[in-house]
């Protein structure tokens, strides 16, 4: 009887390890099948054209051309996904002049995107018989021969001191207000060295203080739709915004729409300029109560 036993166990015990053994092949020749299947995959996507790069989307570009970027990423009909160094592209990217950053990305299967961020081009200064384009970072770029949308205004009459201080100015001011100046003068007065005078698309002056035009500019474009306008949309009385201290609406003692280049027509304290005063301040006002409402 116990033989029977040990032999039952024996075969029961045969049986299991036989079964095991064939639960082990399932699971290898499953494993080698998954495998095998990648790696068919992998070879179909890399010897077919599924790994070429069939497209690649540009953004952030302003004043680069789309063409410029294209020629310097180097992408070939024959790229493909997994060869393609982006660093490389990121590299050249960068050696633009007007190029602060790039990022170029893939996406699977065969996309790729690249991010420029560009250098703003804050301002123009005449240079014999063009007009050179200068960086937010002061770089003046005399061998730029594209064309550019965000040009920014023309400088004149700044030494490099005071250059460098106004480009800084006009950096910090939004490119849309920066849009609206056509041009920025040095203007110094017996009283005031650091003057400067902007005229805008609007056909208004500005005078203020080179060290704070920057940040007072930035409510310019509330400021010139707070003055009165005919249907044409000149004022109805001819004047200038003083940013020099505080902000104020200055209008010419001759009321000429006329204006010299050392404003010989200014005058201060008299109560039509106090009265001017009041009605911009109150402006201003409306303007801040709106963005601390906004806040």
């Amino acid at each position: 009887m116990a033989d029977k036993v040990r032999e039952f166990d024996s075969e029961y015990l045969k049986q299991k390890r036989e079964l095991r053994r064939k639960r082990q092949k399932q699971i290898q020749y499953s494993v080698f099948g998954v495998l095998l299947f990648f790696i068919l995959l992998i070879l179909i996507y890399m010897f077919t054209p599924l790994s070429k790069i069939s497209s690649v989307e540009i953004k952030g570009n302003n004043n680069v051309s789309k063409s410029d970027i294209s020629k310097a990423i180097n992408v070939k009909d024959d790229s493909r996904m997994y060869t393609y160094s982006t660093s490389k592209a990121e590299k050249k990217l960068k050696e633009n002049t007007l190029v602060k950053d790039a990022k170029v990305t893939k996406h699977f299967p065969n996309k790729m995107t690249v991010k420029v961020t560009e250098d703003q081009i804050v301002a123009l200064i005449k240079k014999k018989d063009k007009y050179v384009p200068i960086t937010e970072d002061g770089t003046e770029l005399e061998n730029f021969q594209d064309s550019v949308l965000d040009d920014g205004p023309i400088i004149d009459g700044f030494d490099k001191e005071r250059k460098d201080k106004i480009i800084r100015q006009l950096a910090e001011m939004p490119a849309k207000v920066r849009g609206l100046i056509s041009e920025v003068k040095y203007d110094p007065q017996p009283n005031m060295q650091n003057q400067v005078k902007l005229f805008t698309t609007d056909n208004l002056q500005v005078v203020g203080n080179l060290n704070t035009i920057g940040s007072k500019m930035k409510y310019y474009p509330q400021m010139s739709q707070s003055l009165d306008r005919d249907e044409s949309g000149n004022l109805k009385k001819a004047g200038y915004i003083d940013l020099s201290v505080g902000a104020s609406f200055i209008p010419y003692s001759s009321g000429s729409d006329q204006k010299s280049e050392t404003d010989k027509n200014v005058e201060q304290g008299n109560n039509q300029e106090d009265k001017a005063k009041d009605q911009l301040q109150s402006a201003l006002n409306k303007i801040n109560k709106k963005k601390d409402k906004n806040n």
